[in-house]
């Protein structure tokens, strides 16, 4: 059991003490004004560092805190935005035993005690999808909230392992088909900031380039060509090469396929995160280092909701594909 004050977390930007913080797709940022976070940073941090301390909310005591503007002595404060406190919200957090007069003072907080459970609903929307069970074999339907669509000897099965692992395959057939998994109710709004993470991997990726998979978030999914999605920002790869490639569309700017540089290696997973809390600039990660910093993914001409999507396809050819899903996780603010 810990039972420390303190804990440390991993960071990988920079961040001023005494500010509430949450953790987003496994690093720290600055909690919002709807959410209460895992604690107040004890230091200020800059970008290069690994792991940084955490006073947690249990801790005994009080804390220092940074406020959004005026705060009274002794007044009720709520959660404002990057981290900060103010005089009124929606989410109460404790009371100010200092004053504030503007942005950016430091003041002492007394916490409220977080253990009546009253608002522990709050914080963000965290989905996670390790596929853990009896999935349905090709032909049947997936779980709620999961639709499956399958065509032509393509199927998303079950591999029934201990982690859990979907199978979209291609049989040896020279037909068309695709395979996608994807909620047809997509219900993460690119608005509340949302961010993606897929483990999957490649163990077989054909041999013609008629083979192609898509995989990210997306505002539907199409029965034949994922380019035909109105909006989405995505990974690629095509059929006979295991270098990935990276792309958008928001129905009025498109980044068509962008190398990487990265290339897969066969059988062997990797991770990959879309952060699109910046839908201006969404940034691409490939197992924790971002690639593309200098090409813009945008979103910005979209404001409707997004679905994580796998979706693989062939034309008419005989090429066998094997592309395996061990994990779907999504991160985003609570409306």
């Amino acid at each position: 059991m810990y039972t420390d004050p303190t804990r440390t977390f991993p960071s990988n930007s920079a961040l001023l003490k005494f500010r509430r913080v949450i953790l987003v797709a496994g690093v720290l940022a600055y909690a919002s004004s709807t959410a209460r976070g895992v604690g107040t940073l004890e230091t200020n941090i800059p970008v290069d560092e690994d792991a940084v301390a955490v006073r947690l909310w249990n801790a005994e005591g009080t804390r220092y805190a940074i406020a959004a503007g005026a705060i009274s002595q002794y007044a009720v404060v709520y959660a404002a935005a990057e981290g900060k406190y103010a005089g009124s919200g929606t989410l109460r957090l404790g009371i100010a035993l200092t004053a504030a007069t503007a942005d950016g003072d430091q003041f002492e907080l007394l916490p409220d005690d977080f253990n009546d459970g009253a608002d522990s609903f709050e914080g963000p929307i965290v989905f996670d999808q390790d596929f853990v069970g009896d999935y349905p074999a090709a032909g049947t339907a997936m779980a709620a909230p999961w639709t499956k669509t399958e065509t032509n000897g393509l199927g998303v099965v079950s591999q029934g392992t201990t982690n859990g692992v979907l199978t979209f395959a291609f049989d040896a057939v020279a037909e068309a088909a695709t395979s996608a998994l994807y909620m047809a109710a997509m219900p993460f709004d690119i608005d509340n900031h949302p961010i993606a993470e897929f483990r999957l991997a490649v163990f077989d990726i054909g041999d013609d380039a008629a083979v192609d998979i898509n995989f990210g978030l997306a505002s539907g999914t199409h029965a034949t060509d994922f380019d035909s999605v109105s909006q989405y920002v995505a990974f690629h790869l095509d059929g006979t090469d295991l270098s990935v490639k990276a792309r958008s569309k928001d129905g009025t700017t498109t980044v068509a396929d962008t190398d990487t540089t990265v290339d897969l290696v066969d059988d062997t997973y990797a991770i990959f995160k879309i952060d699109a809390t910046d839908k201006e600039d969404v940034k691409l990660y490939i197992n924790g280092t971002r690639v593309l910093s200098s090409t813009t993914f945008t979103l910005a001409a979209y404001s409707g909701r997004l679905t994580p999507i796998v979706h693989v396809e062939k034309t008419s050819n005989d090429t066998t594909a094997d592309v395996r899903v061990d994990r779907i996780r999504v991160i985003c603010d609570r409306a």
